[in-house]
């Protein structure tokens, strides 16, 4: 498409899915999570993509979304497989709701994860979606605008660290879920290079702390603080809960935890782990990619 299909005037439905990429998408999205059933839907989804190169406009979980089929893994996990993505985490989401719920997703790429509890919550839940990559937030909130939920979502775009000021985020060749943050005197890249040889570069993005998110948000609660910035997660969470009230500290955490080396990443995680339990929260479960912790 010649259009900027992010911009104010491109409706949604412009890129409904049609011919043989439609009727895969649809076979793939049939089939009920878990297994077996996952892998029939895999099979679908490779004969989807041969047809679906670009956007694709499709009704989830209530709401109408632009994605694409192949610029991240959770991206196209919901657009293909949404019965089976991430379906602990889902649940427990969807069991932890109450009036005004408030959820802050640092990390959200397409908004997997914030959309799924928009179409959970009541009016007055409230949704954080923060996002490095312009692109991706671009993304966001051309999804907001076309549910016209801009009062109970709101997309804020720039990185969380320790500190504020400006930072250079590099971009994943193949997956944007694993665009991460360059930090100084730490090599962002040499850990599973081959990943961002030949990505879309480097871009400089604004970083904030995850406690000027909430002040300037005005958050007077955070029922859930989801966090997956690829290693950077230590950098997001310690500084908010040694400064922020305990009235402000997340209810629950959903944080990426993986070993060191795993997915380039710089650090291990168990530290982060062992840290945010000796502050109070209890350890719910680990899933395939996430630890999450109770107040």
């Amino acid at each position: 498409m010649s259009e900027d299909i992010f911009s104010d005037s491109s409706a949604w439905g412009r890129c409904r899915p049609v011919g043989w990429g439609g009727f895969w998408l649809r076979v793939a999205r049939a089939f009920p999570g878990g297994w077996p059933w996952s892998r029939l839907a895999l099979v679908a989804r490779r004969l989807a993509r041969r047809s679906l190169t670009g956007p694709v406009d499709t009704m989830l979980w209530g709401h109408r979304l632009r994605l694409f089929p192949d610029r991240s893994v959770s991206e196209a996990g919901i657009l293909f497989l949404p019965a089976s993505w991430d379906r602990v985490e889902r649940t427990l989401l969807k069991r932890w709701m109450a009036p005004g719920f408030t959820f802050v997703d640092v990390g959200a790429n397409a908004g997997a994860y914030s959309f799924w509890v928009l179409s959970l919550a009541d009016h007055s839940g409230r949704v954080v979606a923060v996002e490095p990559d312009p692109a991706l937030a671009r993304q966001l909130r051309f999804n907001v605008r076309a549910n016209g939920a801009g009062q109970r979502m709101r997309v804020v775009e720039a990185a969380v660290a320790a500190s504020g000021g400006e930072g250079t985020l590099i971009r994943a060749a193949r997956n944007s879920g694993e665009n991460r943050l360059a930090n100084a005197g730490r090599d962002p890249v040499a850990p599973g290079a081959h990943r961002f040889a030949h990505g879309a570069g480097a871009v400089s993005v604004r970083v904030v702390t995850l406690a000027r998110v909430v002040r300037d948000e005005g958050l007077e609660r955070i029922d859930c603080l989801k966090v997956d910035v690829e290693g950077r997660e230590a950098d997001v969470i310690k500084p908010y809960l040694a400064e922020a009230p305990r009235s402000l500290w997340p209810r629950r955490l959903i944080v990426e935890l993986k070993p060191a080396g795993v997915r380039g990443h710089v650090a291990g995680t168990a530290e982060l782990e062992a840290w945010i339990t000796a502050r109070g929260y209890r350890f719910v479960r680990r899933t395939k990619l996430n630890g999450i912790f109770q107040l």
